[in-house]
């Protein structure tokens, strides 16, 4: 009896994993990082850039690579990350983008936020969270890189460093 109980587990858990792999149409990026990953393309994305404007992620393919950051101001690691972050990208942005994406967060919050913190590469609004679901973000301080070719080539879960940076130019 407990081994028809086991199958049945089985079965539920495969049959939830490939609906949830149906329902996702194609719609989100694959999971980077890992050895038996093939670079895909990164989806593409229009949204609102704090003080005005948007920006268009594919306005940066065969110009630069590109560092997305998904990141909160509630976020403690983010707030520890994020000044390394721009100390890189005021060493590396002739060569690289990054560009950083607060998740759900009212306007005027990020805003007080990257004037306090002095950030001078673009951040946009994600406020229905979108982007980060077609990035397959499931948590805050999340990096995914993609290089100059607009294809994804990695993600770093955790603090980005300079060899992620030297790396990223280097490909």
């Amino acid at each position: 009896m407990k081994r028809n109980h086991w199958i049945i587990g089985a079965i539920v858990i495969v049959a939830i994993g490939g609906l949830a792999f149906a329902a996702s149409n194609g719609t989100s990026a694959p999971v980077a990082g890992s050895q038996n990953e093939i670079a895909a393309p990164a989806p593409d994305f229009t949204l609102e850039r704090v003080g005005g404007g948007t920006l268009t992620l594919s306005e940066y393919k065969d110009k630069k690579p590109v560092i997305l950051d998904f990141w909160a101001t509630w976020c403690p690691n983010c707030r520890r990350d994020i000044p390394r972050q721009q100390a890189l990208y005021e060493k590396y942005k002739d060569q690289i983008e990054v560009i950083g994406v607060d998740l759900q967060e009212e306007p005027s919050i990020v805003e007080k936020f990257v004037s306090d913190f002095g950030l001078t590469y673009p951040v946009v609004l994600d406020p229905s969270g979108e982007i980060a679901r077609k990035y397959r973000v499931a948590y805050t301080n999340y990096h995914v890189l993609i290089g100059k070719d607009g294809d994804i080539v990695g993600t770093i879960p955790g603090d980005i460093s300079e060899s992620d940076f030297a790396n990223l130019v280097a490909l």
